[in-house]
């Protein structure tokens, strides 16, 4: 089952890159081949890169397991239950990181973040949504749209 990560490393992308050099031949290649249904990558205002990305738990262990092996520093968060909650609001949380460069690399994975909600949503997830929003009309597009087809 796929599930939404966030990872924040205390380097920046370019630092990064350095350490990725150093790894081994067979590290690299097990980090490259992170197979990513999706993903959004940006270095954050502290300078500290930042990616989201959709991916089996399995998938994200073996690469957790080439940056702990090396001591590259970073926290790992599954965000996968909150965003499919609404706390966790990734259309609002990346907001401010967007710009012209990435734009269309955030459209992308917005639009897979949507489809990936509607097929784990269930509708007693929307019911709760429901009453914690005090009624239908706040629910977002994609919450409504889950429950236009659960109805049909």
């Amino acid at each position: 089952m796929i599930s939404i990560f966030k990872i924040k490393f205390n380097k920046s992308a370019y630092d990064l890159n350095d350490e990725y050099e150093q790894l081994s031949e067979h590290e690299q290649e097990r980090i490259s081949n992170l197979d990513a249904e999706a993903f959004f990558d940006y270095d954050d205002i502290d300078d500290c890169y930042v990616c989201y990305v959709m991916a089996s738990p399995l998938d994200i262990e073996k690469y957790l397991e080439v940056l702990e092996k090396n001591f590259i520093d970073h926290k790992c968060s599954n965000i996968s239950k909150d965003v499919l909650s609404h706390k966790v609001d990734l259309t609002e949380e990346l907001r401010d990181v967007l710009n012209p460069l990435n734009s269309i690399k955030w459209s992308f994975f917005i639009d897979d973040v949507d489809e990936w909600i509607k097929n784990n949503l269930d509708i007693d997830t929307i019911l709760d949504r429901i009453s914690e929003l005090g009624g239908l009309d706040k629910l977002s597009k994609v919450e409504k749209e889950f429950l236009r087809n659960y109805q049909s």
